[in-house]
């Protein structure tokens, strides 16, 4: 795997962590009101979390405001942790465990781009500004969905066969998400860069991944069904079964964490 592509798993896998699901029969909170108008405005939502008003926090804010001054697509929003009326959201992103101040951005179909506790510089924020196809992946992987993203030669192009069999499995079709990007796109260009997929293919070319931001493999369009299922049973991604014999099998082929 190259260094982009583990640079992007990780991200995942970090972003991963700061999530944890809100179950709430209340109505939404001012905040949470505000997002839902961010996101209808195409904008990025910048969650800006922290305990009290010190140095640090007005040293985030202030760099927040300098960088998106004179931008449309984001939109500043402030949370104290500590404010029962947004307890929902904290929850949500787990804030009270994050080193405070935190920036957490949102795109606007509700993917979690970044999280940047304590200090951030205006390079990362305004990285943090994904690509459509970028943040489709990153929201169905932070709902556990498999994706297939498939990088077409030119628009409308069909969708490869091995990819359709693939979503027609019953195995896999309630949990797996197809994303489709214009291979020549101008700005899929740095996301599909990342992921080391080539661009200048006669056919499509499939990114698999499978949650929190496991990157399967990089197929050209002929991949089968078959050698999707396969690959995806040798990651132990194939079911959530932690007793299957595949996730089993791949736990033990990963070196020991420390």
């Amino acid at each position: 795997m190259t260094r982009n592509v583990t640079k992007f798993a990780l991200t995942l896998t970090l972003i991963a962590t700061c999530l944890v699901q809100s179950s709430t029969a209340r109505g939404a909170s001012p905040v949470e009101q505000m997002l839902d108008t961010v996101a209808n405005n195409q904008q990025f939502a910048y969650i800006l979390f922290y305990r009290n008003n010190d140095a640090a926090t007005q040293s985030m804010h202030g760099v927040l405001q300098s960088t998106f001054a004179e931008r449309r697509d984001a939109a500043i929003l402030p949370v104290q942790i500590t404010d029962v009326a947004e307890r929902d959201l904290v929850k949500r992103f787990d804030a009270t465990r994050l080193p405070m101040p935190a920036v957490a951005v949102l795109a606007p179909n509700g993917a979690v781009c970044s999280v940047f506790p304590q200090r951030v510089t205006g390079h990362q924020l305004t990285s943090a500004i994904v690509s459509p196809g970028q943040a489709k992946c990153l929201k169905a992987l932070q709902d556990k969905k498999i994706v297939l993203l498939c990088a077409q030669p030119t628009a409308g192009a069909a969708i490869p066969m091995g990819v359709r069999q693939f979503m027609a499995d019953s195995l896999y079709q309630d949990r797996s998400t197809v994303v489709t990007v214009e291979a020549n796109d101008p700005g899929e260009a740095k996301f599909l860069n990342q992921l080391k997929v080539r661009t200048d293919q006669p056919t499509s070319v499939v990114a698999f991944m499978a949650p929190p931001g496991v990157m399967i493999g990089i197929f050209n369009g002929s991949v089968t069904h078959s050698t999707l299922a396969e690959k995806l049973a040798a990651a132990g991604k194939c079911c959530d079964d932690e007793n299957c014999k595949h996730h089993k099998s791949a736990g033990a082929s990963q070196p020991a964490r420390r």
